[in-house]
């Protein structure tokens, strides 16, 4: 695991109860009512070294007034209702045990009618910022770091991704509509996050490219693929329906 970096915006000094233990692999605590556990358990999280299409950051920013909420109090809502803030077609559920280090946030999710099962390591998490690690198979390698932090008299809602493509499919997706959607994502959980305290307001992005190099060598991430392997387990959904009923009435006549 990778964390060689600390959250963006913090003046505290991190301790080791804010960073999820080092070099292990993904371990799902808990699994919530109507979530699917699927290409998470035993995965390795990957950083953009370990991705395949070119490096990009994406800053994604919403300001509210001070006086409605402060960094510390909007950070708390918004790890209680991280879910709750997404668009529809995106689901995230959270342990009992919330948005602390270490946790898993199971992602059930579609894109283009394509179901995306996998989930999200919470690396960090402190009074005003938390990162999430993605795992082999996510769309994006890398990070996913939310914050937020007084600036100008304002409290600014900051999300800001580092990442790669995951593998040639995942790039190919994101060059078609990918990196759109992606976009429409974080812009409307920063929109639902400010209209949580009856602001309107548009978010800012800013794209930058930190390495437009393609890594070849990382094609065979493919195999991990959670769009591919999500497919093939809704296809098999009736074979396991059928296997259940069979075992149930084994059971029934034993």
């Amino acid at each position: 695991m990778s964390a060689s970096f600390e959250p963006e915006n913090s003046q505290r000094l991190s301790t080791a109860a804010n960073w999820a233990r080092q070099g292990e692999n993904m371990k799902v605590s808990e699994v919530p009512a109507g979530a699917i556990n699927l290409n998470v358990e035993g995965r390795a999280v990957v950083g953009p070294l370990q991705g395949f299409g070119p490096l990009w950051q994406k800053t994604y920013e919403v300001r509210l007034p001070r006086a409605r909420v402060s960094p510390v109090e909007l950070t708390r809502d918004w790890k209680d209702h991280f879910g709750e803030l997404q668009p529809r077609q995106n689901h995230f559920y959270a342990p009992h045990a919330g948005v602390t280090p270490g946790e898993v946030v199971l992602m059930n999710a579609s894109a283009q009618g394509l179901p995306v099962n996998s989930g999200l390591l919470v690396l960090y998490s402190d009074e005003e910022s938390f990162t999430f690690m993605t795992p082999q198979g996510c769309p994006e390698a890398g990070w996913i770091m939310c914050s937020a932090f007084e600036d100008g008299g304002d409290t600014v809602a900051q999300v800001r991704t580092q990442g790669r493509a995951n593998d040639p499919v995942f790039e190919f997706g994101f060059r078609m509509f990918g990196a759109k959607q992606q976009e429409r994502i974080w812009t409307h959980v920063l929109t639902q996050l400010a209209a949580r305290y009856d602001v309107r307001a548009t978010p800012t992005v800013e794209r930058v490219c930190l390495d437009p190099r393609i890594q070849w060598g990382r094609a065979s991430n493919v195999w991990h693929n959670a769009t591919i392997r999500s497919f093939i387990y809704a296809c098999l959904g009736p074979v396991r329906a059928i296997g259940r009923m069979a075992h149930a009435g084994r059971r029934a006549q034993a």
